[in-house]
């Protein structure tokens, strides 16, 4: 199937719109039926959309599987941080919050190097249609964990979850934990068991003023997509063909070289996220996303400068670095301090705005990049360079530490207003 640079864009395109309607929809389906009944049936639709993209005939129907699967991620990543922010403790979140980032490099790992031997026709099929072997597995994984015991609380099923806390706990005496539990739902929730919606959030109809969560919510997602990661994710062999391409390039002979390369962007990428897991337990929120951003912002000049002036080494050597630096803080952190710093009843409202902006983001970034790389060449990660520099001084003025800090506490904080993060304000009103 041959296709222009604006169809492949249209191509790549539709898994984030996909999962732009998957984030805006998961709020209500999650807080209806439950987180585990979500992400049970999110693998349900990816099944569907494998089985189209194994079949695939034509350009439609790759782009009606890409929406599909983009539908499942959208309700999937949503709903599986909150998940995780529910049914654990602080300090396990810390590291459990990072697996979504590791799941998502293992994936693309595994993808990028079965894909060595199975892009020719037809073989592609095969490759695609393991998305659906994928998620049979998650189902069938989903069926032996619980529903979150804040969820049910919040549904007035006490029993069933005091049940499910003592399984998450195993042997432990989880008594004082669970009325501590039921307690805080009860205080969230307000006395009319009160669940923010997206309209209310926006217009500042809630009991608390979520404003600060919201904004950083939205500012980690947008900062996320718009880092520069959407051109190396999607566009990695073209660029390593690119790299290559220069005029000093020694690696014109062998255009295998930029897939062998892409894959082991991957491979490492995962090594990096496995290490990203442990730093969690480590180190802050701030001090990760900062440093992330920071060396993107720097990774980005570089990468820019080998790409012009034909410095090839260099160039890719910070294609990894960039990769890896994103794993260990953008990549994941966004997904998980909106949960760590805003009440049950509007997390969902929020990661769904903040998933709506950064599915946007993808889709955004899915049809400019390729452009954007025709007009401008390596120039192009001087912009990216710009966005993360931006991003590390805001960050650096708005965000406060969420590690092993209860969400009570959180809003206490955000409710004195912006912030450096606004110690002296807070130590002072304490």
């Amino acid at each position: 199937m041959p296709t222009s640079d604006t169809i492949w864009g249209l191509v790549i395109g539709a898994f984030p719109l996909g999962a732009l309607l998957g984030a805006i929809s998961c709020t209500h389906f999650a807080n209806a039926y439950g987180r585990r009944a979500v992400l049970i049936y999110s693998n349900i639709i990816s099944i569907v959309a494998a089985a189209i993209l194994g079949t695939a005939l034509n350009i439609p129907m790759l782009i009606t599987a890409r929406f599909l699967v983009g539908i499942a991620q959208g309700c999937a990543n949503g709903t599986y941080s909150n998940y995780v922010a529910e049914i654990t403790t602080p300090r396990a979140r810390n590291t459990l919050g990072t697996v979504i980032q590791l799941s998502i490099c293992m994936g693309t790992m595994l993808s990028q190097l079965v894909s060595l031997g199975l892009v020719k026709p037809p073989l592609w099929r095969v490759l695609f249609a393991t998305t659906g072997m994928i998620s049979i597995v998650s189902i069938w994984l989903l069926t032996k964990c619980v529903e979150s015991p804040k969820w049910l609380i919040s549904k007035q099923r006490i029993y069933e979850a005091q049940n499910n806390l003592q399984r998450l706990r195993k042997s432990a005496d989880c008594t004082v934990e669970f009325a501590t539990l039921v307690e805080t739902v009860h205080a969230e929730m307000g006395p009319h068991s009160y669940t923010a919606t997206v309209p209310d959030l926006l217009r500042g109809r809630t009991p608390n003023n979520l404003r600060h969560q919201l904004l950083l919510a939205v500012l980690g997602m947008s900062f996320q997509q718009l880092s520069g990661i959407g051109g190396v994710s999607f566009y990695s062999t073209r660029l390593f063909t690119s790299i290559a391409s220069a005029p000093s390039a020694e690696y014109t002979s062998k255009p295998q070289l930029a897939q062998i390369l892409t894959a082991v962007v991957s491979t490492v990428g995962t090594v990096a996220a496995l290490v990203g897991a442990i730093m969690a337990g480590y180190f802050g929120r701030r001090s990760l996303l900062l440093f992330s951003h920071g060396a993107m912002a720097v990774s980005s000049l570089l990468i820019a400068v080998g790409s012009v002036k034909g410095y090839n080494l260099l160039a890719i050597t910070m294609v990894f670095i960039f990769y890896c630096v994103y794993i260990v803080g953008a990549g994941s952190l966004p997904w998980i301090f909106p949960g760590e710093m805003t009440p049950i009843y509007a997390v969902s409202a929020i990661v769904a705005v903040s998933g709506s902006i950064a599915y946007a983001c993808v889709f955004v970034v899915g049809i400019v990049f390729p452009l954007l790389m025709n007009a401008w060449n390596g120039y192009t990660f001087l912009l990216f360079a710009a966005i993360n520099f931006i991003a590390t001084v805001l960050f650096f003025f708005l965000l406060p530490e969420t590690k092993d800090k209860q969400v009570s506490e959180m809003i206490r904080i955000h409710s004195v207003g912006i912030h450096n993060v606004m110690k002296r304000k807070y130590r002072q009103e304490n």
